[in-house]
């Protein structure tokens, strides 16, 4: 996917197109694992000079808003970001704990999981998300 799509839903979703906001996206575009706010701010500060962390998380946030970006928590209390490949699609998200490596999983089997929980919860889902994490095909 390139970048062009990322640059069309930040617009359609009332954002200005800044050579920041473009900068974070080509940024994650080639990256295939996640970046803490502060790798982000490492990686931006070598092209805009004095740009603020708070610049950063105003992006990084703005960019998780139009679905661009995934926010997680990882175990180390950390915060980070990565690049939904998949925008448009339900999908799930498999997580390396070693290498950051993220991959993108179209496969859900979880229908009979709402049924359940409608029919014994008398409950409506949603939306659900699922992450797993382990280890990836390179670093079992």
């Amino acid at each position: 996917m390139t970048i062009d799509v990322y640059l069309k839903k930040l617009k359609e979703d009332g954002f200005k197109i800044t050579p920041k906001r473009k900068a974070t996206i080509e940024l994650f575009s080639k990256k295939k694992s996640y970046l803490s706010p502060q790798e982000v701010l490492e990686k931006l500060g070598n092209h805009f000079p004095g740009i603020s962390s708070s610049t950063v998380y105003r992006i990084l946030e703005e960019l998780q808003d139009t679905g661009i970006l995934i926010k997680i928590e990882h175990e180390d209390r950390q915060l980070y970001y990565f690049l939904c490949r998949m925008p448009d699609q339900h999908h799930h998200h498999f997580i390396c704990r070693k290498c950051r490596r993220i991959e993108e999983v179209e496969l859900c089997n979880l229908k009979e999981l709402e049924r359940f929980i409608s029919k014994n919860l008398n409950c409506k889902v949603e939306n659900h998300s699922v992450r797993l994490e382990g280890l990836c095909s390179h670093c079992k």
